[in-house]
């Protein structure tokens, strides 16, 4: 079945053949100015890989190093041609430096930034995308789905907070006897300090066919990998070792998030 992302991305470019000069009257398909909720996502990317192939369409997706994390998000703009930014970090750097970044695509080698107000400009070449780690080319389905349930932008921050102060790595849902709960532990540490909360609307994936034992569970992430844009975010988690945090805050964002072997 196809995302609900995936059915709104990648919108055919028009012709680009015609270049015109980014000083001159702007041609929309090939100047654009990127708005604070794209700049924002690609920050956030850049946690998980420092290195992005951008599409041409209004759709962005990372995968981490490690490929124990996807993200994925759709944006305003429409990306005229392919980028690949093997420095994203930098590249967030240079648009820093205008006060009104514009980006012209002259041609499938080079971006250029420039500001219209202080005639200022920079030159961003790209690299060779074979050498950065890209998503799989096909969609993302999440086979043995075992439960649903809401983790609040509050609840959110809490835990990663709370793994801070401890100096504890894992973040693991528990479900004994009808009560669920998810906290922030060293799971190879059974005196570890522990901070949990109550999960908060947990619904099961058919629910007719439930048994005790799937309602004791016990399923664990390491908190690192949990990169997440500060929001309200719908979790679905799997028995086949992945969850997906759909985000509740901001549409279209999602992570596909690797679970640690217990």
């Amino acid at each position: 079945m196809t995302s609900p992302i995936q059915e709104k991305v990648l919108d055919t470019v028009g012709d680009l053949r015609r270049e015109p000069s980014y000083k001159g009257e702007k041609d929309f398909q090939t100047n654009i100015q990127l708005s604070k909720k794209t700049v924002d996502v690609l920050r956030n990317f850049s946690t998980i890989n420092k290195s992005i192939i951008i599409e041409e369409g209004k759709f962005l997706q990372t995968m981490s190093v490690n490929k124990n994390i996807i993200a994925m998000s759709d944006c305003n703009e429409l990306f005229p041609r392919k980028m690949s930014i093997y420095d994203l970090p930098l590249f967030l750097g240079a648009l820093s430096l205008f006060k009104k970044p514009w980006l012209f695509f002259p041609d499938d080698k080079k971006v250029i930034i420039y500001d219209e107000d202080t005639k200022g400009k920079t030159t961003y070449y790209y690299s060779d995308p074979d050498i950065i780690v890209t998503p799989p080319d096909f969609d993302i389905n999440i086979p043995g789905k075992e439960f649903h349930f809401d983790l609040p932008m509050q609840d959110l921050d809490q835990l990663q907070q709370a793994a801070k102060v401890y100096g504890v790595e894992d973040l693991c849902l528990y479900g004994h006897e009808g009560e669920y709960s998810i906290c922030v532990k060293d799971k190879k540490n059974q005196t570890s300090n522990v901070f949990s909360l109550p999960m908060k609307k947990v619904s099961f994936e058919n629910p007719g066919e439930i048994t005790p034992e799937r309602r004791n569970f016990c399923f664990c992430f390491k908190v690192e990998n949990l990169k997440l844009i500060p929001g309200t975010y719908h979790v679905t988690v799997s028995n086949k070792s992945i969850a997906n945090f759909s985000s509740l805050s901001q549409s279209a964002l999602n992570y596909f998030v690797a679970l640690e072997p217990n």
